[in-house]
């Protein structure tokens, strides 16, 4: 059962993307909808944890660009579309990582050609990837999009996790082999010392990365080039305008 949301003041046009994804996307039975009018109101839901949000920008009270940047403090893994009649892409509209641009036309024809690939994304990110490591002599599974990032310890590695129990996993692992495993995943060196989950990240302020648990890490000046070149490609392999 996959969960959609979607948030925009047209009613006419909440109907035609439900279209879309059923014509797409199989049996409703599958699906599970849910359609919100304004942005304050999917926020108050995001706890139903949405495995895809369709977000309109141009809405009244708290617009698209404001409620994506509030959603991105909450949930950095579902997958998000933006819907709209007039904005091209912004500065912003990278920092909260939406999978597509959608412009929004009178025969809903970029809608309907980019949503087979929206939903296959929706289906990828929910399937649950896990790394394994030995912690206190016994074998973790630990899910991978929990991972905030992987630091150095003195005779291995510590996984910092959210949300969960524990927020350190202490592993015989050194960060290096853990990196070889996790680089597909999409981690990258922020620092020398630690390896960072760039799904997990909410933004980047030049040498500052903060996570969705309002973690701040630094990152180093001789990591940086590296860094910012694998953050931008992972963005581009989440971001396209049709």
């Amino acid at each position: 059962m996959f969960k959609i949301a979607i948030c925009d003041d047209d009613p006419f046009y909440r109907e035609t993307i439900k279209k879309h994804v059923l014509l797409h996307g199989g049996q409703s039975g599958e699906l599970l909808f849910d359609e919100y009018e304004a942005g304050e109101a999917l926020l108050q839901n995001l706890w139903k944890r949405y495995d895809l949000i369709f977000l309109d920008i141009q809405m009244p009270g708290m617009d698209g660009n404001e409620t994506a940047r509030a959603l991105r403090r909450e949930d950095t893994q579902t997958v998000l579309v933006i819907c709209t009649n007039y904005q091209g892409p912004t500065t912003d509209t990278f920092k909260v990582q939406p999978y597509r641009y959608i412009m929004k036309d009178l025969h809903d024809v970029m809608l309907d050609a980019e949503m087979d690939d929206i939903l296959r994304e929706m289906a990828r990110r929910t399937e649950d990837k896990y790394l394994n490591v030995t912690s206190d002599g016994k074998l973790l599974r630990v899910p991978v999009r929990e991972i905030l990032y992987v630091s150095v310890a003195k005779r291995g590695a510590v996984l910092h996790i959210y949300p969960a129990k524990e927020k350190e996993i202490f592993c015989r692992e050194r960060v290096q082999q853990l990196f070889l495993q996790l680089q597909p995943e999409g981690f990258a060196f922020a620092h020398n010392s630690y390896i960072v989950n760039m799904s997990n990240i909410v933004r980047v302020e030049k040498t500052l990365l903060y996570l969705k648990d309002d973690t701040v890490l630094g990152i180093s000046r001789s990591k940086k080039k590296a860094f910012d070149e694998a953050f931008m490609d992972f963005l581009q392999k989440r971001y396209k305008r049709g």
